[in-house]
This record gives structure tokens, sequence and C-alpha cells, in this order.
């Protein structure tokens, strides 16, 4: 398992030259790859040999020098080897601030062949005028285009050839916490989407796979990001394997914790959800465990975070209740809202505040119901706070004095963000079922809002925003 903690970012988000670089406009897509590209390889070199130590690094070294034999082409691949020598076991922090201070010091060079003293740090940068930023911006550029990433195409061909070729063999190299504050929040993103690159390239290689854990809204930050002309989206479906969970894994879980915690020691028997949960209602009513699970987005953290919530509330009294279960959803709804805004707030930073725009509503509503005083009173609170939230930016050019959108626009953007984020369904027509962005598609379109029959409020949230029942 690859840790993005331990890769070295924060070193070059602090490097000047990369600083200087950014302030500049160059794009680095092209050196983050290469980093990715050399620690994968360095990764699967020191899982298929197990590197451990410097001996074991030397024993590698000699151990493929054969590979080579007179053909030119792989013995420049090996010559990437001999560069780092007995270097391979070291940690990847070290490899990529050895490969960063190599990079620094080449376009160092490059910028400085004139001779001229230069500053190069954002501030170096910023002081440029026109005309010198002009030609200093081409010939970084050149500099960055001479990254050798060829090299390493030879060496991952080389390994593909006679170090993973055993069928009956395969290496796995997984990499998770990508959602983690591991760097500033642009270096990050372009540093995961170099990542996805490197991993379309390194499939070639049939007995290994490398898989990377993201979260859906983080991914489409990604792409929304990073995407430049002639980016298609859809081409990158074939790398996506979605995860989802169904209702009766999701009581599974919950009922395999419930045994952790209440293990009966003396007979030994697996206890059941009703066993600690009360019965349904009487006259068909709703099953405790069904009332828990359509209040999630049927992710099992939401699940037991409403679990965990139940056993607070009951702590001093007999046991669970179905009013300790209301109970218990209050504190839970007003904690599912903090979590929207904790997922989704480097896309709507403001979500908190927008969001007051369904409070009072019934759970049911029409897009009628989403009237100007509503979104009025929002306004009030964000317009003109230059805000990236797409839902502010549009409510400030809807009321700015030269507007030249409709109402409808803004509403749509709410609409889709509340989707979007799984706050609300969309019924498109009145045979349809309602569509909800964590089972069915994640977006919608205005098509799709304008023949809207109906839009319904997630459960989730009734609590917290005070949702009348239809």
């Amino acid at each position: 398992m690859l840790d993005p903690h331990d890769v070295s970012v924060r070193f070059l988000e602090n490097s000047n030259i990369i600083q200087f670089l950014n302030e500049l406009g160059i794009k680095l897509d092209l050196f983050y790859r290469v980093l990715w590209r050399h620690v994968l390889t360095v990764e699967l070199v020191k899982l298929r040999y197990e590197l451990k130590s410097e001996s074991d690094s030397r024993g590698f070294w000699n151990s493929i020098k054969a590979w080579a034999g007179k053909d030119q082409a792989k013995k420049k691949a090996l010559d990437y080897f001999s560069e780092w020598g007995d270097r391979f076991w070291i940690n990847t922090d070290e490899h990529l601030k050895e490969l960063t201070k190599k990079f620094s010091k080449d376009v160092q060079a490059n910028l400085k062949a004139n001779g001229e003293a230069l500053d190069l740090s954002a501030n170096g940068a910023r002081r440029l005028s026109e005309e010198t930023r002009t030609e200093l911006k081409q010939r970084a550029s050149e500099a960055v285009n001479k990254i050798q990433i060829q090299k390493l195409d030879q060496v991952v061909q080389l390994l593909g050839d006679y170090a993973f070729r055993d069928r009956q063999k395969r290496y796995y190299i997984l990499i998770d916490k990508l959602d983690e504050d591991w760097a500033d929040t642009q270096t990050r993103l372009q540093f995961i989407r170099a990542l996805i690159e490197e991993i379309k390239y390194f499939r070639n290689i049939g007995q290994i796979k490398i898989i990377i854990a993201l979260r859906v809204d983080l991914l489409q930050i990604i792409f929304d990001k990073t995407r430049g002309s002639g980016f298609q989206q859809e081409k990158y479906e074939s790398l996506i394997c979605s995860l989802r969970w169904g209702e009766g894994e999701i009581k599974a879980l919950i009922e395999k914790r419930l045994n952790k915690i209440f293990e009966d020691q003396y007979t030994g028997r697996s206890l059941s959800f009703s066993d600690i949960f009360p019965s349904p209602k009487k006259g068909g009513g709703q099953k405790p465990e069904d009332y828990i699970i359509e209040r999630t987005l049927f992710r099992p953290r939401d699940a037991l975070q409403y679990v965990n919530e139940c056993f607070e509330l009951a702590a001093d009294r007999g046991g669970i209740s179905w009013r300790v279960i209301r109970g218990a959803e209050a504190v839970y709804s007003r904690k599912r809202m903090n979590s929207l805004k904790e997922e989704w707030e480097e896309i709507y930073p403001n979500l908190i505040d927008t969001l007051e725009v369904l409070r009072g509503l019934k759970s049911s509503f029409t897009r009628s119901d989403l009237n100007e005083d509503r979104i009025e009173s929002v306004a009030e609170v964000v317009c003109g706070s230059g805000s990236s939230d797409p839902c502010v930016a549009c409510m400030d050019r809807f009321y700015s004095p030269d507007s030249k959108i409709k109402q409808f626009d803004l509403v749509y953007e709410l609409i889709a963000c509340f989707y979007r984020i799984g706050a609300i369904g969309i019924k498109v027509s009145s045979l349809d079922t309602f569509s909800w962005s964590h089972i069915d598609q994640p977006y919608i379109g205005k098509s799709e809002v304008k023949r809207s029959n109906q839009l319904k409020i997630h459960k989730m949230l009734h609590r917290e925003l005070e949702i009348k029942d239809s």
C-alpha cells in the first residue's frame, strides 16, 4: 500500500523553482507524471525483488545486467537503474526529493543560459516585465518538455519483458487516503490527475495492477479542475469500478458490528438487529433497520453513525426504543449536513448557506416552491462575497443590475447542486420513479430539470432542515 503522506508533495510546493514555474503559468503535468512513473516503477521493483536494504539493491542491480544483451535501447533503460545504483531501497519521500532537485537544477540552468541574474521564486516571477516574462515562459516550457520520460518508457517495457513474465504471480499497489490533506488543493488535484494518467500507462503489463481509492466527488473535482482542450471524460470509464452497497450488505455489516460489541459469552449465539432494536410498529410498520438505512446515502459509515447515535442516547436508558431512534435522528441529521459540507467544500464552499433554500419545505415539492423570496433570503447572506461556489456566482450574476440570466437558470444551478450532493431526488415524469445521484446517474441536465414533475428532499436532512412530511 502506498500512502500519499509518504509522497513529498509539500517539498514540491515549497520549492522556489516550482513556485516560479507555477507563477509563470507553466503546465507541470509531464513533470508530475515522471515523478509518479518513477515512484511506481521503484515500488514495483521493490515488491517484485523484495528490496529492503542496500545489499538487496546491489544484488538486484547485478542480477539484471544480463537483460540488455546487445540491445542498445535496453542498455539505455539499464542506464536509468544504474543512475540510482544501490538506492532503490530508500523510501518514496527521498526519491521524490532527489528527482525534484534534479529537475530544478536542469530548469534553472536553462533559464540562466544567458547569464542574467534571476530571482527564481514566486515573488521574482511577479516582478518580471511582460517582455521578460514571455521570454522566460518559453524557455521554461522548453526545459519542462525536455524531461526524459522516454527513458522511463524503456524501463517499464524492460520490466514487462523480464521481471513480470510469470502469469501465476500478480503484484498489486493500492493507493488510498488521497482525499486527505497531504498537499495544497490545486497541487493535489494535478498530482492525482497525473497518477490517473500513469495508471493507464501501466496497464500494459498484465501481471501488475495499480488501484487507487477515490470518492466520486473528488474524482469529479479532479476532472473539472484539470481538464484541458479536447478532454473526454468517457474515455476514463473503463478505468473506473464503482463500489455500491446494497441494503442487505449494510444490514449485514451493522449486525457484524453489533456482534462485536455485544458478543454473547454464555451461549455463543449470534445477535441480530431485532435482539437490540425494537420491533416494527403494529399494522405492518417499518423495521428499525429500514428506517435507519433510508436515511443514509447507502454508505456503511452513515448507517453506523446513526446506530452509534442511538447507543449514545440509550446509554442511561433500559434499551433502544423508537423514541430513542427518532431522538438520535436529530443529532444524526445535523452531522450528516456537516459531513456534506466537508465532502463538497472544494466545489460548493457555501453549501450550508444555499441548503437553507430548502428549510421548512414539504418533503416532496416542485420547482415553483423555490420562489424568489426563498432565494433572496439566501442571496442576502452570500452575494458579493466573491465566493467560487457556482450557486453563489450564479446569484451574483442574477442580482447584478445588468443581469442577462433568467430565474430558471438560478433554480437549475441550485437543483443541480442539491441533486449532485444527494440532498434531493428528482422525478422527471409521473411515470418515472425518483432518481438519486448515489443510486442512479450522478448528474442531471437542464432538460431534466425543465421536465421535472416532482422533487424530494432526502430523509437524512429532514430533521436538520425542518422538512414537513408530505
